[in-house]
């Protein structure tokens, strides 16, 4: 008895982490479910400009989460109309491994293509990138990383707003550290935080998981 007691202790200590890791799991599942609940439950106030284009940036974030792509989500508004033109979220693993699709990314090819489709149905229509872009607004939950924030400089957006800094990982805050190049081209763009409502940032920063950080 005395040698068996020692080596049950050993295999429950070497199983103790894959335990506990159920355990999180689990528990990881019911805030889900939470999250899931208050975004599905939230109406936009109105006090913030932008709650309604961040509301739908956390649910696509959540969409993003819930594929195991890492939450985070984005949207594209015609600024004049405040019509959603399009929406985006991280599908860099699931369900092919993409490299390049952050949320931003996926929201502008996404966008793009659609763009090159009316564009193949009408060829004698004016396109420039100025055009392609001109009067929108870009909305995404989590400030934007180098690569996104180089593509939407090249796409010459002017306007990007999030609803969570990102301090490891965003470049919007720290513009005047890329070449300068980048710094040139977007001169006189704003990247800023978002008029959104603490409950939607709070939902962005939940769904901004670790293990899919952009």
């Amino acid at each position: 008895m005395g040698k068996i007691f020692p080596a049950f202790a050993l295999l429950f200590l070497l199983f103790q982490p894959f335990l506990q890791g159920d355990e999180q799991k689990g528990s990881t599942a019911v805030d889900i479910l939470e999250i899931e609940k208050r975004i599905n439950s939230y109406s936009p106030d109105r006090r913030y400009p932008d709650d309604a284009f961040i509301l739908v940036t956390v649910q696509e974030a959540l969409a993003a989460f819930k594929e195991h792509n890492g939450g985070v989500g984005a949207c594209l508004v015609q600024e004049s109309t405040g019509q959603v033109v399009e929406r985006g979220h991280n599908r860099q693993f699931n369900p092919i491994f993409r490299s390049d699709l952050h949320a931003e990314m996926d929201l502008l090819t996404r966008y793009e293509e659609r763009v090159k489709a009316r564009r193949a149905d009408n060829p004698t229509a004016p396109q420039t990138v100025q055009r392609k872009y001109d009067g929108m607004v870009l909305y995404t939950s989590v400030e934007p990383c180098p690569m996104c924030l180089s593509r939407i400089i090249n796409a010459r957006l002017k306007k990007v707003y999030y609803a969570v800094a990102d301090p490891t990982g965003g470049m919007a805050q720290k513009i005047q550290n890329l070449p300068v190049f980048w710094q040139e081209l977007a001169a006189g763009s704003a990247f800023e935080p978002a008029g959104c409502s603490p409950e939607l940032s709070a939902l962005a920063r939940a769904l901004f998981h670790p293990s899919g950080k952009k």
